[in-house]
């Protein structure tokens, strides 16, 4: 499997502690069938882009080649989670520099308080006319688009894609989430599933565990196509194929 979205790299943002934590999440990542894993710390002011970027691939150079020392067959690849404001517009060509391993999807969150429907559509409108694809991180926690449930086609046909939270799918975080990312995947608006994870104890990266409490209509055709297919076509910076689960 591989895993687009995690805060995997130490000391950046609210994930991974320390480089201890960090190493403990890859071993965790081999035990579930990882193999590679995008390093996605927040990105929330893109006017610090080169800032954040020399962290980044400073880390996550140094990351593999401990791991390549360790013998832990895992790989880490570039990657950021782009908030998404008014600042969008007055970015450069830095956006390319924070997509997921230099790849033209750029994975991207809105605000988690409710915020007008209309903004999504002209943040996405703007990626897309800079050749990029916003690939939307977890959907199913936005209380707009809880409320605003048209949004989701709406940003689809615009070209984005979206990824949603394997822990959402196991309804640790409630029903309403859960329902909202099951109707995702099995009407084929959901592209990918990723951990999202953030460290060693909450937030896990455990993915086998998780599959195990998914609700039996995630099948495995589903997991497959966005735990494996997808992400490879992103990895690879290839066109998408047609969700195979769209009515």
């Amino acid at each position: 499997m591989f895993d687009l979205h995690c805060h995997i790299l130490w000391n950046m943002d609210d994930g991974a502690e320390t480089m201890e934590k960090t190493i403990e999440m890859c071993r965790t990542a081999v035990k579930n069938d990882i193999s590679i894993v995008a390093a996605t710390p927040h990105m929330t002011d893109l006017r610090r882009t080169d800032d954040f970027l020399y962290t980044r691939n400073r880390k996550i150079t140094e990351l593999n080649r401990l791991l390549n020392a360790e013998e832990i067959p895992l790989r880490i690849c570039g990657g950021a989670e782009v908030y998404l404001n008014d600042w969008i517009f007055e970015a450069d060509d830095e956006l390319a520099e924070l997509t997921l391993n230099r790849s033209r999807y750029l994975l991207c969150e809105y605000s988690l308080r409710l915020f007008d429907p209309e903004k999504a559509v002209l943040f996405a409108e703007e990626i897309a006319e800079r050749g990029l694809v916003p690939l939307i991180a977890h959907p199913e926690r936005y209380p707009t688009f809880h409320e605003y449930p048209d949004i989701v086609p709406e940003l689809y046909d615009l070209g984005a894609r979206f990824q949603v939270n394997a822990d959402s799918l196991t309804g640790r975080i409630g029903e309403n989430v859960r329902d909202f990312a099951v109707n995702m995947l099995t009407n084929g608006f959901a592209d990918v599933i990723a951990t999202d994870a953030h460290g060693v104890n909450h937030r896990k990266n455990d993915m086998q565990e998780m599959k195990m409490m998914f609700p039996p209509v995630i099948t495995p055709e589903i997991l497959r196509y966005t735990t494996e297919t997808v992400p490879l076509y992103i990895l690879k910076n290839e066109p998408l194929p047609r969700n195979p689960f769209r009515e």
